[in-house]
């Protein structure tokens, strides 16, 4: 079953790749597929959940079987050898060999250790859980930049095309121009200035197309390709009209009420603000460990002896033994004292350091909802001012087929109708990012 969805994800991925343009969507499920630093934070957090089964097996028994082989000088074998006198049997502790094989089985049981064991196991259990926001954390990055490059090249695009709309209409001023210098109803001086106007629009267009290149770089890159990525599929902004001019005429009641939403839900949901808190308990937890150091720890250790004797045939006596070892922590020349000390003020430091970072971030995420507010209203003051600029336009235009305004003044018209033109597109798009910002405080 795994396999059949492995394969569909890999033929859904691929007519993306196949396809000319790409929706966002499309993007952002390429990039969690592909991108290398997602990947990066997915084995971390393997590594993590492993760390945690291994801080579990602490409260397990440890099995080992232990063979040793003693070879004595041969001084010491003749000075004690001759304690062994001929048909006299004593036991095997007592005999002395030359060369001694002792084989055994043994177990420990860790019983109390001062809670090292419980609390190493709950700090890799706290380290899963960072682990796991830290994933979501960067995934949230990537999504945010997949969305950014994305859109950032749609407007490019749509610039692209204003551009090469204000290039044309440049040019077609400037023949018209030149037709009446030709035949003397027109100034040398008119002609100079539409030449400039075209050289300055090819310089325009020139800019964005060169941006557009380096950002596809970038695209292709945060996809994870090795070729060219397929380009942005064209978004209908004006599906955005209606949530712009919402957020344009919000009241300030309104806009206290919607903030105070807002950050609710970046405190429920912002893994960043998660992974502080999880650092606070971490540290708590090795405060605790740091105290039971001056705790006594029991251990217990069962053992097995299935040979000790001169040779290596497993045919000895066996015995067995059962330990069990109380260590008292007496007096450690101050290591332990030192420890809980510096745990109190690792503890202290990490408490005013995840208050002071949860403060900024909350401070950052009430920054983007009202730049939200702001873009929407730049939106509306834009659209606005598209509308004037248009019918400045077109009363210019009139007035210098009848000849009552200079060259100077279209041109003027020109350049005010084409930077509202470019500033309308341009706030839109912003508008849309500040959004996908907002969402990734609180995803």
């Amino acid at each position: 079953m795994n396999k059949i969805i492995s394969i569909g994800i890999i033929v859904f991925l691929l007519s993306f790749l196949c396809s000319e343009k790409i929706s966002l969507e499309q993007s952002i499920e390429l990039a969690k597929k592909n991108n290398k630093e997602l990947l990066s934070e997915k084995k971390a957090l393997q590594a993590a959940g492993w760390t945690k089964k291994n801080a579990f097996t602490n409260f397990l028994p440890k099995f080992s079987f232990n063979s040793t082989a003693i070879r004595i000088d041969l001084n010491t074998y003749e000075k004690y050898s001759v304690f062994q006198f001929p048909g006299l049997e004593l036991p095997p502790s007592m005999l002395v060999y030359e060369t001694t094989y002792k084989n055994d089985f043994t177990v420990q049981q860790p019983i109390f250790n001062g809670g090292k064991v419980l609390i190493g196991y709950q700090l890799a259990s706290l380290a899963k859980k960072q682990a796991i926001n830290s994933l979501q954390n960067k995934e949230n990055d990537i999504v945010f930049q997949v969305a950014s490059t994305y859109f950032n090249l749609l407007k490019l695009y749509d610039l692209l095309e204003l551009a090469k709309k204000n290039l044309h209409s440049s040019n077609l001023h400037l023949e018209m121009i030149e037709q009446k210098y030709e035949v003397g109803i027109g100034q040398r001086s008119d002609i100079l200035q539409w030449l400039v106007k075209v050289k300055n629009d090819e310089t325009s267009l020139h800019e964005i197309s060169n941006n557009i290149k380096i950002l596809e770089n970038v695209w292709k890159n945060l996809l994870g390709l090795e070729k060219a990525a397929p380009i942005p599929l064209e978004i209908q902004i004006e599906n955005y009209e209606q949530e712009i001019k919402e957020f344009s005429d919000l009241k300030n009641s309104d806009i206290r009420s919607k903030l105070n939403l807002y950050l609710n839900l970046v405190k429920s949901n912002n893994p960043n603000l998660k992974t502080l808190e999880l650092s606070k308990k971490m540290m708590k937890k090795n405060y605790l460990m740091a105290k039971g150091n001056f705790l006594p720890s029991l251990n217990m250790q069962f053992t097995y002896e299935i040979e000790n004797d001169d040779k290596l045939d497993f045919s000895g006596d066996d015995n067995w033994n059962l330990a069990a070892m109380l260590s008292f922590p007496f007096f450690t020349s101050g290591a332990n004292y030192t420890n809980l000390k510096k745990a109190k003020y690792e503890l202290k430091q990490t408490e005013l350091m995840t208050d002071s970072t949860t403060k900024n971030l909350l401070t950052g995420a009430e920054t983007s909802f009202y730049n939200m507010i702001t873009k929407a209203q730049t939106c509306e003051n834009n659209k606005a001012a598209l509308e004037l600029a248009q019918e400045n336009h077109k009363i210019i235009n009139e007035l210098f087929e009848q000849g009552m305004i200079t060259n100077t003044e279209l041109i003027d018209a020109e350049m005010l109708l084409f930077n509202s033109e470019m500033n309308l597109i341009s706030s839109v798009y912003d508008f849309i990012l500040k959004k996908y910002e907002m969402k990734k405080w609180t995803n």
